[in-house]
């Protein structure tokens, strides 16, 4: 076991140093066109679609049943706080269309393995998933497939009705859908 963890860690190392050095041999140039970014204001209830510094549209959100707290686990009702991207793309969902936040993100895998809540196995998927910005596991106890949704055909909704989503109008989650390619940073704060 201990020497599986040695080869893991050496493994992890490398990812990260071979991102690194990417990174740094083919920087950006400066006249590269902006990339688009998410934030989303749980407190005011909104979603700002930016592309650098310009905001391209503010949105009205609908929030996990209980918005003033990051999401702990699964089923706790919360929308998760953090740095997140798009991890994946339904073009047909229960609430028309789909956007797939990156949660559960290296930091709550961190806090949740600290606290005992994952294992160290779920602990590397969840780490290897970020690394890679792939889709991350759903199946632990913190759950997973938490977005970007809109109502589903429904009218007006109440706000904070969704299990930890962040939902907004159909008309808008058509217009994200269209825009926001895989990748795009979302950055959920108070």
């Amino acid at each position: 076991m201990r020497r599986r963890w040695r080869e893991f860690w050496m493994a992890g190392a490398v990812t990260v140093l071979s991102c690194v050095l990417v990174n740094q041999a083919w920087p950006t140039s400066a006249g590269s066109q902006a990339t688009l970014a998410i934030q989303v204001h749980k407190a005011r209830h909104e979603l700002v679609l930016q592309e650098g510094d310009q905001v391209l549209r503010t949105l009205q959100v609908a929030l996990g049943k209980d918005h003033t707290a990051g999401k702990l686990y699964r089923g706790d009702g919360r929308t998760p706080q953090g740095r997140y991207y798009i991890c994946e793309k339904h073009a047909r969902s229960r609430f028309r269309r789909f956007l797939g936040i990156s949660y559960p993100n290296i930091d709550d895998a961190e806090k949740a393995y600290t606290d005992r809540l994952i294992s160290a196995d779920e602990w590397a998927d969840i780490f290897f998933a970020n690394l890679q910005q792939t889709v991350p596991p759903a199946s632990t106890a913190l759950g997973g497939r938490v977005g970007i949704h809109g109502y589903g055909g429904r009218e007006e909704i109440p706000i904070d009705w969704t299990e930890g989503c962040i939902a907004v109008t159909d008309a808008d989650i058509d217009y994200l859908y269209d825009v926001v390619p895989l990748g795009t940073p979302v950055i959920i704060g108070d």
